[in-house]
Parts: C-alpha cells; sequence; structure tokens
C-alpha cells in the first residue's frame, strides 16, 4: 500500500507498504489493518454480491428443485476472518426470517489439506429478514485453493471451489489542499469489485429554533456510499479511477436529505460536516464477472444467472479486500462543499426568524445492523 500526501508547500511525504498476507510472525502486512492510526487501514471488504441491505425481498431459490443451498461469499486475503452467506433452498418465494439452518460449513485448503468446521450465527438484514452467517477466523491465503462445503443432516450438499489470487498494490495520492485524487491498484488484478467511496458525515442542527423552545434533534451520523465502479479505468495490470470529493457532495447532502436530517438550501440546517471517508473495493479473480458487471445477490441467486455452486446455486469466488480510511484535512472538507457553520442564530435575540420555524425532525429507520459490515471487518 503506498499513501502519499502533499503539504501546501509541495512537500511530499510517503509512506509505502506492499499489500501482503503473509509475516515472519504470521501476521498480516497490510493486507488487513485495523484502525490503529490515524492513516487508517485496510481492511476486508466485500463485493455487494455477497449481502444487500437495500431489497425489499429476499429470495429463497429455487420453487421445485431438491437442491439444498445457495451460496453467497468469497476467500478474502485482505481479512483474518472468512464469512459466508447461505440460502436454504425452500419451495416457495419468501423472506427468510427464521433464527436456525440445517447446515454446517467445512472448508478444506486443498494446498495444504488442512480442514476446519466454520461457526454460525444470524444476522438482520433489515427489520424483517434474517440472513444465516457461517465464519471461520483464519486468513486466506494468496495462490490457495479452497473447497467449500455446505452440508445438510441428511448429507445433501452445496459446493464450490476458489483460488485466491496473487497480493496487489494499492496506491492513494491524498493532497492537502485538493478535493480530487487519484487511486490506483496494481498486480495481477484481473477484477475490481465493488468500489466505492463512503463518506461518514454529520448533519448540523440550527443554533436555535422559533418558536423559543422547540426542540431539536441533536447530530446523527450518517454514512453514504457512492459506487465507482463504472469509473474505474484498466491500465496495463492495474486499475485506476480519480475519486471527486465535488460532486460526490451532491450525492451525501441529497441523502442527507432523504432522510430528513437537513433542510433544503436557506433552511433551518442545510449544512454537513465530514468526518472521515473511506475506499473500498475487493481485487477478485476472473470468476467475478456477472451479467452487466453488478453483484446483487437477490438477482444472482436466480438460477442461471451465475453460479460456481455444484449441487446448489449462489457464487463462491477469492480475492483481496481492501479497505483505507482517512479524515482530509479542514480545507479539502471545506473546498468539497461541507460546512460546519449552525444557521438561524437571531441577530436581534428576539422575534422569528423565518427559516428557523421548522427544524428538521430526523427519520433515520431504525437502526438495524448492516451485514455488509462483517466483511468490513
Amino acid at each position: 500500500m503506498m499513501k502519499v500526501v502533499r503539504s501546501r508547500s509541495g512537500e511530499r511525504r510517503v509512506l509505502s507498504m506492499a499489500v501482503s498476507s503473509n509475516t515472519a510472525a504470521g501476521k498480516p502486512t497490510v493486507g488487513y489493518i485495523k484502525k490503529c492510526c490515524r492513516t487508517a487501514a485496510l481492511l476486508a471488504a466485500l463485493l455487494l454480491a455477497v449481502l444487500s441491505t437495500g431489497c425489499t425481498e429476499s429470495v429463497d431459490p429455487i420453487i421445485g428443485t431438491d437442491l439444498p443451498f445457495t451460496i453467497w461469499g468469497f476467500m478474502n486475503a485482505g481479512a483474518d476472518t472468512q464469512y459466508v452467506r447461505v440460502y436454504p433452498i425452500t419451495d416457495r418465494l419468501r423472506a427468510e426470517t427464521s433464527t436456525s439452518i440445517d447446515a454446517q460449513v467445512f472448508s478444506t485448503d486443498l494446498t495444504t489439506g488442512e480442514r476446519r468446521q466454520w461457526r454460525y450465527k444470524t444476522v438482520s438484514v433489515d427489520s424483517v429478514r434474517t440472513g444465516h452467517i457461517f465464519w471461520s477466523p483464519f486468513r486466506a491465503l494468496h495462490k490457495h485453493r479452497y473447497l467449500l462445503e455446505v452440508a445438510r443432516s441428511d448429507g445433501s450438499t452445496s459446493s464450490a471451489e476458489a483460488t485466491v489470487p496473487s497480493q496487489v498494490d494499492f496506491q492513494i495520492d491524498v493532497e492537502d489542499d485538493r478535493s480530487a485524487f487519484p487511486v490506483r491498484v496494481e498486480g495481477d488484478v484481473p477484477n475490481l469489485v465493488g468500489m466505492r467511496v463512503t463518506y461518514h458525515a454529520i448533519n448540523i442542527p440550527p443554533a436555535n429554533a422559533w418558536p423559543a423552545g422547540t426542540q431539536i434533534h441533536p447530530p446523527v451520523l450518517h454514512s453514504v456510499s457512492v459506487p465507482y465502479d463504472e469509473k474505474l479505468n484498466r491500465i496495463g495490470a492495474g486499475w485506476t479511477v480519480t475519486v471527486n470529493m465535488v460532486q460526490d457532495t451532491a450525492a451525501v447532502r441529497e441523502a442527507f436529505r432523504t432522510n430528513c436530517l437537513i433542510s433544503p438550501p436557506g433552511g433551518s440546517a442545510p449544512n454537513v460536516w465530514l468526518r472521515s471517508m473511506e475506499i473500498s473495493v475487493v481485487a477478485a479473480d476472473s470468476s467475478w464477472n456477472p451479467p452487466g458487471g453488478v453483484f446483487d445477490p437477490d438477482i444472482l441467486a436466480v438460477p442461471g444467472t451465475m453460479s460456481n455452486v455444484e449441487n446448489g446455486y449462489g457464487f463462491f469466488g477469492a480475492g483481496q479486500g481492501i479497505r483505507y480510511q482517512w479524515s482530509p484535512s479542514v480545507e479539502v472538507r471545506l473546498n468539497a462543499g461541507y460546512d460546519v457553520n449552525a444557521q438561524c442564530t437571531l441577530a436581534s435575540g428576539v422575534g422569528p426568524v423565518p427559516q428557523c420555524m421548522n427544524p428538521p425532525i430526523p427519520c433515520v429507520g431504525e437502526n438495524v445492523e448492516n451485514v455488509w459490515q462483517l466483511w468490513l471487518r
């Protein structure tokens, strides 16, 4: 990984490290770095195929089949814990709400012969749906081939194999006074999947509201992701993309308005302040090639769409999750359109201010765990 920072004077400070999954102590060099410093980290990330929280209903494929499972997941060389989601195949379409599943998951490193049984947990996909998650605390190794098996109590088994690609280098050029910056992923990278930039922003409530004593909701931290898959460019043995914070600010503000966290321009609370931002992507093997380039589990779970699962449906791949998080300089945040100033201060100290009559009341929905975050830990 390389982070390059330019100060206003033009001096360049370079932090460079190759993305690797092994050291003498058995720990990753960078592939999975938890947030332990201000320069943030490379963590595990997952393609949007594995889990999605924006769908209105889940798919339990497939009606009229005796196949046991649909599988979604991947062996991640960028994480120290592996996850897979399992859908039981039923004879009807319905939202999956059960809190248990008749399944056991095993993985075998076909390169070394090591075999593991995975643990089970359920997570809330949304306020209705349940996700059946199996996990195991180990690091997938570059160039190793893995067999995943999901077995039912009657012996029926769905399985898939995947080979983890070679390590890659991640480079980002962040400057202290520019809100657009290039990102590069270099190495043997057949595919980049799920490229997105996430802005962790907070709304700025009005300084006061009218009539006097009107309750104002405290600030709300809200994360907004902007997809960048369609902006990627292939160059040589790698990929490049330019992140434009100014353009993305419009999407962030719209998400805050949709969730009732800010008022329209000129209103009582039109401002949003950026706390931090991050880039996440999966450097994947060549088998990750969905129709249209979009990984949506509730679409791809339909048979024939895309699958490498034997005696089942879904997709089990391999790759390296990359996640990099940092806090831009104050100047960059201001230039990108963020502002920390509160509105509606009464100049005279008395009397109503028109734009302060109706401060926004946050309407963000239930605080449901986002199962996508499993792959970012």
